[in-house]
This record gives C-alpha cells, structure tokens and sequence, in this order.
C-alpha cells in the first residue's frame, strides 16, 4: 500500500508515469515506517527518511529497508541530487531532525 500511495503522489504532482527522479521526503523510521523508504526504492524515486534514533536508523539499515545512511545533512542533499539526477531508486535514511 505505501508503494501504491508514493508512485500515486509522484504521478500526480508530475502528471506523467515516469516518475524516475522524483523526490519522497518523510520522517521517522520506528515501527512500520521502513515500509517508507523500501517504497521509494520501488517506485524508482529518491526517499530521504530522517529519523532521531540511531539505534532505529541501523536497524532498518541492517535490515534493508533503507539503502544508504547518513548523519551528515549536506551529503544527504549532495547524494540525493546524485540519485535524482541519475533517476535512481535510492532510500536515504538521515539520522537527525
């Protein structure tokens, strides 16, 4: 469902199917919310997820929720920008606020 909901919301503010390079901001990767970042993936989008606790950035790290993680909001911004422009499907977990 939260795969279905993304490339919707991707589709509808692009108006096209092709939703490759787009960008999915969101918080909090506790309980289900690695379904978030696994989305973005899916979808063929950037997903940059933030989220406080570190010991839940790695665990969803670990186990493979999210595809890369950073603690550093400017490499976060410059891999993103990477991944877009590559119109790669990239989950980003950024462990801050």
């Amino acid at each position: 469902g939260t795969t279905i909901t993304v490339m919707n919301a991707a589709r509808m503010i692009s108006g096209s199917r092709d939703i490759r390079g787009k960008l999915f901001v969101s918080s909090g990767l506790g309980g289900m919310s690695g379904a978030q970042a696994k989305a973005s993936t899916i979808a063929g989008i950037v997903g940059i997820i933030a989220e406080i606790n570190p010991k839940v950035v790695e665990k969803r790290y670990s186990q493979g929720w999210v595809d890369e993680i950073y603690d550093d909001l400017d490499k976060v911004i410059k891999r993103a920008e990477e991944a877009r422009k590559a119109k790669q499907g990239l989950s980003i977990g950024y462990l801050g606020n």
